[in-house]
């Protein structure tokens, strides 16, 4: 009988030491299996990103998005003017921010998580006054656009924007204003901004 009992008390060790082995292997290999899944996405995130700063450092297709933003700008102007008749100026401008508010944070939420961008740090309090001041700026613009456009046109009052904002920046890369890296006004620039102001005035013109 207590052979019997001995070799029932072998048995159940046997047993609790086999599971055991089978659960520290099974840990073992989810841990594996975890680690494997963890590297593949963080590669898949670099290749990702990479691709996006290969695609951004080429001129042409760099070129091709800034032709998007000119051509959504001149719709902006217009989808605005329209909301002006239908709602009014002031409802047009919190709905065009509002709307751009969410986009905005919907593109930060992406590029924190996804793109792995890291958040701002303490370093941000050093930033000097006139960086926070943009978003002032692009409300000015929208207020103005919203005005304006319904009395003068899209095309009058866009190529007003872009000449005076061409001009602007050559002076602002001229003398190396608000951060930028400095760039002479040269006589071919200065050229080409009075070709602008003759492009403004036939436009407005005809």
């Amino acid at each position: 009988m207590s052979k019997e009992l001995d070799q029932e008390q072998n048995d159940s060790n046997t047993t609790t030491t086999d599971t055991h082995y089978h659960t520290d292997n099974d840990l073992k290999l989810e841990d594996i299996e975890s680690n494997q899944h963890s590297l593949t996405r963080t590669s898949t995130i670099q290749s990702a990103q990479k691709k996006m700063s290969d695609l951004l450092d080429n001129p042409i297709f760099t070129v091709f998005l800034l032709i998007l933003a000119g051509i959504s700008i001149a719709f902006q102007a217009g989808c605005n003017a329209t909301l002006n008749r239908y709602g009014g100026r002031s409802f047009s401008s919190v709905i065009s921010f509002s709307t751009g508010v969410v986009c905005c944070l919907i593109f930060f939420a992406l590029d924190v998580t996804i793109a792995k961008t890291p958040l701002p740090t303490d370093n941000v309090r050093t930033a000097p006054w006139y960086a926070w001041i943009g978003g002032i700026l692009g409300t000015y613009y929208v207020v103005i656009n919203i005005l304006t456009v319904p009395r003068l046109g899209a095309a009058t009052v866009l190529s007003v924007f872009v000449c005076a904002q061409i001009i602007m920046a050559c002076i602002i890369d001229h003398f190396g204003l608000v951060g930028v890296v400095q760039r002479t006004y040269t006589l071919w620039r200065i050229l080409a901004s009075l070709g602008l102001v003759g492009c403004v005035i036939v436009i407005s013109k005809f």
